[in-house]
């Protein structure tokens, strides 16, 4: 008998030497919500929820402009899971293309608690009615805070803003051959288009035969800015032929009518 209680004491110390490290490990997995042990050949494999043991602290925002930082931040807190092994990189991504500026974008995590924001951003081409930014592609977004910046002032409503941004894009490549720089554009309810340079002269093309009404104005605006030296204030060119000119002295003339508007 005293040999057998030899033998069960042994047992019992060779249990509470293994017991020790076990204790550990569970001591490291409080607060986690899955621990799985498996043996394989002796050894023990995990398999556990981490998102409290390796949280992400650190976010890094790279290559961006325009996109708010604290907005970034406040989306990937926005996130329940934010554990290094256990966030879900996809709906990250879902929620942070959703911001104004990120066109597309990029998560990295780099070990043992940072996570790499990498955006490409939408390429602004003017901004938008009263509060808003509308991209080379046609994109409009509404920032927190309008950026300062010598843009275009473009407006009309939002269903026709790729179109208007391509309209924009080819009448000032036209109106670079004399020099001049459009300011804005507007579109008007009645689908009239308005052009002010930035010089301040206003370009009225009505809302038919504008490509048409923009080379007669490109053909003629030369010759009309000559007949006084005062500053043109605006071109009308919503007639049959030729245009309506007023000077800033609020004389105004009519140049080669040849019909009604």
């Amino acid at each position: 008998m005293a040999k057998m209680a030899s033998r069960s004491d042994k047992k019992q110390r060779s249990f509470e030497g293994f017991a020790k490290p076990l204790k550990w490990a569970a001591g490291l997995l409080a607060g986690s919500l899955v621990a799985v042990a498996l043996v394989f050949g002796g050894i023990w494999v995990f398999s556990i929820n981490t998102d409290n043991v390796f949280p992400i602290k650190k976010v890094e925002l790279q290559k961006h402009k325009f996109t708010n930082a604290v907005g970034v931040y406040d989306v990937l807190r926005s996130i329940d899971d934010r554990g290094f092994f256990t966030l879900e990189m996809e709906q990250a991504e879902k929620k942070l293309v959703a911001l104004p500026w990120i066109k597309s974008v990029q998560l990295r995590k780099v070990w043992p608690e940072t996570l790499q924001v990498s955006v490409i951003e939408h390429e602004p081409m003017a901004y938008w009615n009263d509060s808003g930014v509308v991209s080379v592609e046609g994109e409009v977004f509404y920032p927190v805070e309008l950026p300062q910046a010598e843009w275009v002032k473009l407006s009309g409503p939002d269903t026709l803003a790729k179109d208007l941004t391509e309209l924009l894009q080819l009448y000032q490549q036209q109106l670079l051959e004399k020099k001049m720089i459009i300011d804005r554009m507007e579109l008007s309810q009645r689908g009239a288009i308005n052009l002010v340079l930035t010089d301040g002269l206003q370009v009225r093309l009505g809302n038919v035969h504008v490509e048409e009404r923009i080379e007669r104005f490109m053909q003629y605006i030369d010759s009309v800015k000559q007949q006084k030296q005062a500053a043109l204030a605006y071109v009308d060119l919503r007639y049959q032929n030729g245009m309506a000119a007023q000077w800033v002295e609020n004389e105004a003339s009519v140049i080669n009518d040849g019909g009604s508007r």
